[in-house]
């Protein structure tokens, strides 16, 4: 059966692109792509980073060998790979048309395979991303064949879970570290571990790749491609596992729990839990979140700066440093242009001197910006500066200074920026990843963490100078700002972080993870030695002392969450002995990776065969199985030095132009007036989705009686542009007449509505945009009598008109999505329509809405909805409003006035619109608006030329998990449910509120006492993601009686 994508008819046909809500993405800048090439890959980058270019080569190709053993397969498609310099420039790509939030380190899309990632000034972080990414693009080749379409077209059934694609990315890509360990180590020890089947709900990235952990340890890493294989093959993914490990899901989440408690219950003796040594300061259970990090205490040790998401986001609140009391929120984060993003991967607070005001790092439009805070009045000052990215800020202990990391043409360095000359330096200016950088009291030296090693920064150095260094692994330097010398602090095989000078003594205190856990670090800087003195199960991070050394507050991890913690005289601390983690004692036989290379064919060039015929079955009546693997056509190469130059250098292209079909579907949808419809939808697009071109038809038997259309979508520019072509078609039953025999015949209306429309969209900034665009409409309108008998087809009737609506909108939205829609912030969108007369028959009319929507978050998983939306229609012709239904009703039907509407033959709607004797019918169907949704009523309940809707909802979780075991056996969750309150008027004249006579020369004589223009309902419903959002109400109607029986409804989509 042939797999349909639903697409939902929101109204009658799409033709201004603009969209009535959303954030923007807005293009800050030109980008002149170039590229470089190799057997397998493309790697695209632009302005002079071709070094940077050439590292992203380097470690693609290394990571290729890697995964392609591990998969069993070699690339039959070549994979692009799209690097951008930084975060906000990563932002605005659009090859992906969703917003990249900070923690997005990058995108592997299936329409064309392609790999998108920024560079944030550190190549660990770098290389581990490119190594993930590829590692779904090998998926997306193996499974899929690299495009959407197989998807589409139903060639391949295959849904992977989340944990085994995700998981497989980071285990392939980091194998184990410590930060893996230290999650899985806390879950196995203090909380519930999930089943295989949860860990698509949650912690799908570590747990899955401990899964992968598992299965390798025990099969051997082999056994990867084959399972692989095994799901490709059957189709299925449990089965995939039943086949080639013997185990389905259920046994290997026993299997699976049982290694876990092997490893990590040997790990907690002697080992001690973060509460156990320190005070906490916060409670990330209670108040249901996830992150508390980057505290900073300030230096009169009253008070504690933290970057918290228990509001559902990232703020800043300030707490107080002895009980944890939450003191203000001093930033609300992701909400307005200055504070879109707060860095908290790369989070950084710093105090002044006097206590009074805090420097943190933001995310402002274009560019990142430091922000000097004071926390009593709250006024703000910024510092741009025009570098990629900007984190972690330091104040001199003088209050003149500040130092921060910069990220600058592959590089991220430690800056110092002199606060009143304004002036800013580089202190490192090379290309290691220099990071946390942090004062000495006396503020002549910064102690900062690099992956430099023993090279200092008098050797100049590149990002490709970075492919032969060993960047896995760091240290802690110091710069002294008098000489600029830097004196390297430690040289050990594990990492150091987060390391702070006490102000008392000449010691230094930093994290590390020597034998497996993140624990505390003193280090004395006369004899240069340093020692442990905690002990912990998981891990403490992002240090923070008062002046007087008598407090040390940090970060630490401990039960799936990050809390504040203070300790008290950490100068006197004891010096503890710290054993190797079970992982530690056995990495070297842990990080092995040797496995037997299976693949079948592991030359490269043009003749390489790369099919499979392991688990090809001959047998003729299941041979159908074996098409998807053997059809597939190697991917044909050319020989390494064709890419390269004479100095053996790759040789740099310029980017060209080219479409190429990303998805031809079928979609579906549901139009409030004629019903069902469908189309057959091709896209296209370039490789980096700035030109945007879909193509749609249902063909009939001639082009006058078909739907099609063309749009064009130029984004490459700050300001967007859509062009649009359109023709639609749309047939409806008019009753019956008589021939010039007197025989009975039936009538049948054609409306024919064609034309082109042009929209140009100006973002401001993310929150605020203004669209502006002409919609030239061509309309035609012919009822035919059809006599069968005489084998006629006659018009009884003709009409038509041209019109031009020109359109002007004003959009804000600053909301935040949770699972089923916004759940905190506003939005706005304000737009003017007119149409002026054109001909003798040209309407005329004026027509204003305007749309307003409140979210209320409570925590983060409860929150309230409001919604009020007013609009208006005035001049010679004025258009009208339809009150009443939901958006993407499906099925159920209601009471209207006591009558079960599915008795009549208005069940759904009510026939003001496809009436006989309606004289502006044409106008109703294509430039009138729908209101909704008003639950419990029909489509156009109410009409006229003005109409005021208000919605209210409040919304909860209902069920976090329910697995079912029939009919299917799944697991369902984040099943949401809310209740609701629909209120509504549609009218022409005031005197329908007031005058009953009135209505019923509007609406008819049957009419019920006490009708009004204004229709009230309440219920309540449940949204279950299945595939899509299918929401599930039951509503009741609510007049001066009372309130009906419930009216129960099925329809799809996210929340308004």
């Amino acid at each position: 059966m042939r797999k349909f994508i639903i697409t939902i008819l929101l109204c009658v046909f799409p033709f201004v692109n603009a969209q009535s809500f959303g954030q923007n993405k807005v293009q800050y800048r030109d980008f002149d792509w170039k590229f470089i090439s190799s057997p397998n890959f493309d790697v695209y980058y632009y302005g002079d980073e071709i070094d940077l270019a050439n590292f992203t080569m380097e470690a693609s190709i290394e990571a290729y060998e890697q995964i392609a053993k591990h998969l069993r397969w070699n690339l039959k498609k070549r994979v692009s790979i799209i690097v951008y310099h930084s975060h906000n420039e990563f932002q605005q790509t659009n090859v992906v048309g969703v917003y990249m939030q900070e923690g997005i380190g990058g995108v592997t899309e299936l329409f064309k395979n392609r790999v998108v990632i920024p560079f944030e000034g550190d190549y660990k972080a770098f290389r581990h991303v490119i190594h993930h990414e590829l590692v779904h693009a090998m998926i997306n080749d193996l499974i899929y064949g690299g495009r959407m379409q197989n998807v589409v077209s139903n060639r391949i059934q295959l849904a992977l879970p989340l944990w085994t694609n995700e998981g497989l990315a980071e285990y392939l890509s980091s194998n184990w570290d410590t930060e893996a360990d230290m999650i899985i180590r806390d879950l196995a020890i203090n909380e519930r571990i999930p089943t295989i089947r949860e860990l698509e709900y949650f912690l799908a990235y570590k747990g899955g790749q401990s899964v992968w952990r598992f299965i390798a340890s025990k099969y051997g890493r082999e056994k990867i491609g084959e399972i692989f294989q095994s799901m490709k093959r059957f189709g299925n993914a449990e089965k995939g596992f039943e086949d080639a490990i013997g185990m389905d899901f259920e046994e290997l989440t026993e299997q699976w729990h049982k290694y876990i408690k092997k490893e990590y219950y040997p790990d907690v003796d002697g080992r001690d839990e973060v509460d156990d040594i320190a005070l906490k300061l916060t409670d990330h259970k209670k108040n249901n979140n996830f992150y508390n990090v980057s505290p900073t205490v300030s230096p009169d040790g009253s008070k504690i700066a933290v970057l918290s998401d228990r509001s559902g986001y990232f703020d800043i609140y300030i707490i107080d440093a002895v009980s944890g009391k939450k003191i203000k929120r001093l930033v609300k984060g992701s909400r307005s242009i200055n504070f879109e993003e707060l860095k908290f991967l790369q989070p950084g607070i710093s105090w002044s001197p006097g206590s009074d005001k805090i420097v943190i790092a933001a995310k402002a439009g274009a560019s990142d910006a430091l922000y000097l805070i004071d926390i009593n009045s709250d006024k703000q000052e910024k510092i741009a500066f025009d570098l990629d990215g900007v984190f972690t800020a330091a104040w001199s202990p003088n209050g003149e200074q500040l130092a921060f990391v910069g990220n600058e043409g592959g590089a991220s360095d430690i800056y110092l920026y002199e606060i009143k000359s304004k002036k800013t330096k580089n202190l490192t200016n090379d290309v290691f990843s220099d990071t946390e950088p942090s004062w000495s009291p006396n503020g002549e030296k910064i102690v900062f963490v690099s992956d430099r090693g023993i090279k200092s920064n008098s050797i100049k150095t590149t990002a490709k100078d970075m492919i032969d260094h060993n960047y896995e692994q760091s240290d802690v330097f110091i710069i002294d700002l008098n000489s600029n010398d830097i004196d390297q602090l430690t040289n050990t095989a594990y990492n150091e972080n987060y390391p702070i000078f006490s102000n008392t003594e000449n010691k230094l205190f930093y994290t590390a993870d020597y034998q497996g856990t993140w624990n505390l670090f003193r280090y004395d800087l006369d004899s240069r030695k340093s020692e442990p003195i905690t002990n912990l199960l998981t891990g403490l991070f992002q240090l923070s002392l008062t002046k007087d050394d008598g407090s040390l507050v940090f970060s630490g991890y401990s039960g799936l969450g990050w809390d504040v913690f203070r300790i008290s005289n950490p100068l006197n601390l004891k010096t503890t002995k710290i054993e190797p983690t079970n992982y530690i004692a056995n990495r070297e036989e842990n990080d092995k990776e040797e496995l037997v290379d299976l693949r079948k064919d592991k030359r490269k060039g043009t003749f390489a065969n790369t099919s499979d015929y392991s688990n090809y079955i001959f047998a003729w009546e299941f041979e159908n199985y074996n098409k998807q693997d053997i059809n597939q056509e190697p991917l044909t190469v050319k020989p390494d030095s064709s890419f390269l130059n004479n100095e053996g250098d790759y040789v740099s292209q310029a980017y060209k132009t080219k479409f190429s079909l990303d998805v031809a579907q079928g979609n579906i949808g549901y139009n409030n007036v004629f019903g069902h419809q469908g189309l057959l939808v091709f896209y296209f697009s370039d490789l980096m989705g700035d030109h945007q071109i879909s193509f749609a038809m249902e063909s009939q038997i001639s082009l006058t009686n078909s739907d099609y259309f063309l749009n064009y979508s130029y984004l490459k520019q700050r300001m967007n542009y859509y062009f649009t072509l359109f023709h639609q078609a749309d047939f409806f039953f008019a009753g019956y007449g008589y021939s010039d025999l007197g025989m009975l015949t039936e009538l049948t209306a054609r409306m024919r509505h064609f034309g082109f429309s042009a929209t140009a969209s100006r973002p401001i900034n993310r929150f605020h945009r203004i669209d502006a665009g002409v919609i030239v409409h061509n309309l035609d309108y012919k009822l035919f009598q059809i006599d069968p008998y005489m084998n006629t087809n006659n018009v009884l009737q003709d009409d038509g008109f041209i019109a031009a609506n020109p359109t002007l909108s004003y959009i804000y939205d600053n909301t935040v999505n949770g699972y089923t829609g916004p759940i905190d912030g506003f939005r706005q969108n304000t737009t003017l329509e007119v149409s002026p007369a054109m001909g003798n028959k040209g309407i005329s009319y004026q027509k204003i809405k305007v749309d307003l929507r409140k979210y209320q978050m409570i925590n983060r998983d409860y929150s309230f909805a409001g919604r009020m939306y007013f609009g208006t229609s005035t001049g010679k012709n004025p258009q009208k409003y339809f009150l009443g239904g939901m958006q993407n009703w499906l099925l159920g039907t209601g009471t209207t006035n006591g009558a079960n509407d599915g008795d009549t033959n208005e069940a759904r709607w009510r026939n003001v619109i496809l009436d006989s004797e309606n004289n502006s019918l044409l106008q109703d169907i294509y430039f009138s608006e729908y209101a909704y949704p008003l639950r419990g009523a029909r489509f156009s309940e109410r009409f006229g030329t003005n109409v005021l809707l208000a919605n209210l909802e409040f919304r909860f979780p209902l069920i976090q998990y329910l697995a079912l075991g029939f009919p299917l056996k799944m697991v369902l969750g984040n099943i949401r449910g809310h209740v609701f309150m629909d209120i509504g008027a549609a009218w022409d004249d005031k005197r329908e509120f007031t005058d009953f006579a009135y209505l019923q020369t509007k609406y008819g004589n049957n009419l019920p006492d006490k009708f009004s223009p204004w229709v009230r309902s309440i219920g309540y419903g449940i949204k279950l993601p299945i595939f899509t959002l299918w929401r599930i109400e039951a509503a009741y109607d609510w007049d001066d009686n009372g309130f009906s029986k419930p009216q129960w409804y099925l329809s799809i989509g996210y929340d308004w």
